[in-house]
């Protein structure tokens, strides 16, 4: 049985959280500018590139550029380098990812796409990193609710920049009212997210299912929070594929943590959970369209729930699972220690 009460108190919000999204917000001119003047040079391709979270954190921003009228690729790095694809050159946009811009992978994949002819543009926190060393150009951010929006920024803007987005405006007054959207969103789900961390914290595994720009959020939970930070096993699927072959391990206590998006593949994750329904009473459910989001209009806000769910509602879930673990999500047995 779970245990009965938190072992540690629930991490507090930071005091500048709404302010870290603000400045986020408060530089998609600069970006706009930015990929503006890349488009006007001769833009072919797109790379999306990183490790671990910063890949996974890319889900968002491949969803909008969906109607991109250019080829948009994600690659992890090291795969980067190691296949080295032959539409990777002049013409080519770069976007590295890496937090804290000490990924080793992340830095020699965007020196060896320099070295190729592409642009690179760096996402981190970090100025000074060894990522941002080998950057062309570098985009900074103050947390996971602050990169979702420089990146959502990033995918907008070229879409602008190549025709592609008529509605422009309308995503960016969507991004000015974010940081409010962002903060209630956490206020409102606190005490479900605590729910979740209570009922599944001492559980063996947990699988973890999302679709669309969520699959990767999925990837996320499961992966770094949950493995990475947590040490805990945990499965993530694709909500479209859960019922390819992992639904046949479900029995009636299976724990399953679905997340929802108000996108257009909203329907693969009504339907995985029309099935959790019947066959496990162990099913929770992480819905966008359940939040506020107020200041957001009917049209924006599957744009702006998935950027909420992906990394405020995320990250929220994993400090409960540090109250009731009482394990710090810092700590790490191999990661930073060893080499690996």
């Amino acid at each position: 049985m779970p245990s009965a009460s938190p072992a540690k108190p629930l991490a507090a919000l930071p005091d500048d959280y709404v302010t870290r999204i603000q400045t986020a917000v408060d530089g998609a001119r600069d970006v706009d500018a930015l990929v503006g003047s890349l488009v006007v040079a001769g833009l072919t391709n797109v790379f999306l590139v990183g490790c671990g979270g910063s890949l996974f954190s890319f889900g968002p921003l491949r969803m909008v550029l969906d109607r991109a009228p250019v080829p948009v690729f994600t690659f992890n790095s090291d795969e980067l380098l190691l296949r080295r694809p032959a539409s990777l050159g002049n013409g080519s946009l770069v976007v590295v990812s890496s937090t804290r811009g000490e990924t080793a992978e992340t830095a020699r994949a965007a020196a060896a796409a320099r070295a190729a002819g592409a642009t690179v543009v760096g996402v981190t926190q970090d100025p000074a990193s060894i990522v941002a060393a080998e950057c062309d150009h570098v985009l900074l951010h103050q947390g996971i609710e602050a990169k979702q929006v420089v990146l959502a920024q990033l995918g907008w803007s070229l879409l602008r920049a190549t025709g592609a987005a008529p509605d422009y405006d309308d995503a960016m007054a969507a991004l000015d009212a974010a940081p409010k959207a962002f903060f209630s969103a956490v206020e409102q789900t606190d005490d479900d997210l605590d729910a979740i961390a209570a009922a599944l914290h001492d559980e063996p595994v947990v699988y973890v299912l999302g679709s669309g720009p969520l699959e990767s959020a999925a990837q996320t939970l499961a992966v770094c929070y949950l493995q990475e930070m947590q040490w805990k096993h945990a499965v993530p699927v694709g909500s479209g594929e859960f019922l390819h072959g992992s639904f046949e391990v479900v029995t009636p206590d299976l724990p399953v943590i679905v997340l929802m998006g108000e996108d257009g593949t909203r329907p693969m994750g009504e339907r995985v959970l029309r099935f959790l329904d019947r066959y496990t009473g162990r099913t929770h459910c992480i819905d966008a369209a359940r939040l506020p989001l107020d200041g957001v209009t009917p049209e924006m806000r599957s744009f702006i729930g998935t950027l909420v769910v992906a990394s405020a509602l995320l990250g929220r879930l994993a400090e409960h699972f540090e109250s009731w673990t009482g394990h710090s999500l810092r700590e790490r047995r191999y990661m930073w220690k060893v080499e690996y």
